[in-house]
């Protein structure tokens, strides 16, 4: 994965894509970034190449014009960059203009180096409503000081009022951003489904971009545990250390291959029962991932497989560690014939009530 300070920005302008008023101001100069917004601009490239949310996607050539403009381009050109941009950025903020309920914006246009390679990264800063400061000048108050003129002694008013055109600050990440690999065009996407014509629609692959998109490493994990969860509650019953066992092995696999090999996850958690693993390999395929081996790029996104929640019928809420688990001296999950379970946890040194 590229680091945060191995990226370098080359060029940048900014575009104002202001639906909510009306107003497409497209700049006819590069921006002139100093060290703080360089800074900006690179921590928000590097949140979206981190993100497990990012989908990789690829153009259709014959259909996007994004993909034609960006054929014809000179990169190293700043008159080409310019009018590419603007371009670019004419033919988003018609497309946001076909949703009503699509977030007004400015486009930072910007291309990065990154391990020898060149990007392109488009920006949607989303304006965000909040207060700030105004100051108001109104006429001169007379002076009981006759040295003193009356124009220097104007009447100030300092005031709240409503922004509705802030930027995401620097710790946010923008929900809504393109990356393009500039030697193959491939693609890494942040999107948000906007109603179009009374239906829901990813407006920036479908309508704007045009291209084909996978499914994000986030959400592929979160169908995985889903399709292994219901098929363990399915098929185990009331029988809770199968299906603790079950979540444990998931576990076992990431910490021993670091990624998720759909196949080998079906052979090794379902491998011995024909119904379970049939189960599994036919949910996998109606999401298209049952030869599917995906990684993940930040560790916060597996910290789900590092835990046991159990919810009892009464309510109440069990958080086990697997570390915890996987120590089988101090855990043990008993069930009896009549189906209820028994969760026994020894070697308690301090008890601490949150």
């Amino acid at each position: 994965m590229i680091a945060r300070d191995d990226i370098i920005i080359r060029k940048a302008i900014l575009h104002i894509l202001d639906t909510n008023r009306g107003e497409c101001i497209l700049s006819d100069t590069l921006l002139n970034p100093g060290p703080d917004l360089h800074e900006f601009i690179r921590n928000h490239i590097f949140k979206i190449l981190s993100s497990d949310d990012t989908k990789n996607c690829e153009f259709n050539p014959e259909t996007s014009p994004v993909y034609s403009l960006l054929n014809s381009w000179d990169e190293a050109d700043e008159a080409s960059f310019i009018s590419t941009s603007q371009e670019i950025a004419k033919r988003l903020y018609n497309t946001m203009g076909e949703g009503l309920d699509i977030p007004a914006a400015d486009l930072l246009f910007v291309t990065f180096q990154a391990e020898g390679i060149i990007y392109l990264a488009l920006l949607k800063m989303n304006y965000k409503e909040s207060y700030t400061h105004e100051i108001i000048t109104s006429k001169c108050r007379k002076s009981s000081d006759t040295d003193v003129p009356e124009e220097d002694l104007p009447i100030i008013n300092n005031g709240i009022i409503k922004s509705h055109s802030l930027l995401p600050s620097a710790s946010s990440r923008i929900p809504e951003a393109v990356i393009i690999n500039l030697s193959d065009l491939h693609i890494k996407l942040l999107e948000k489904r906007y109603e179009i014509n009374g239906e829901k629609t990813a407006y920036l692959s479908e309508n704007f971009l045009i291209c084909h998109t996978s499914i994000p490493p986030k959400k592929k994990l979160n169908i995985l545990t889903k399709v292994i969860n219901n098929i363990s509650n399915k098929y185990d019953g009331a029988d809770l250390k199968v299906k603790m066992d079950t979540k444990s092995a998931l576990q076992k696999e990431y910490l021993d291959h670091k990624s998720f090999d759909i196949e080998e996850i079906g052979n090794r958690l379902f491998g011995k029962s024909p119904k379970k693993k049939s189960e599994f390999d036919e949910k996998m395929e109606q999401y298209d991932l049952q030869y599917d081996n995906f990684t993940v790029a930040n560790e916060s996104t597996v910290k789900k497989l590092e835990k046991q929640v159990m919810v009892t019928d009464s309510g109440i809420e069990i958080s086990i560690p697997m570390e915890t688990y996987n120590k089988l001296a101090n855990f043990e999950v008993k069930t009896d014939v009549t189906g209820k379970s028994t969760i026994i946890i020894r070697n308690i040194d301090n008890l601490i009530l949150k």
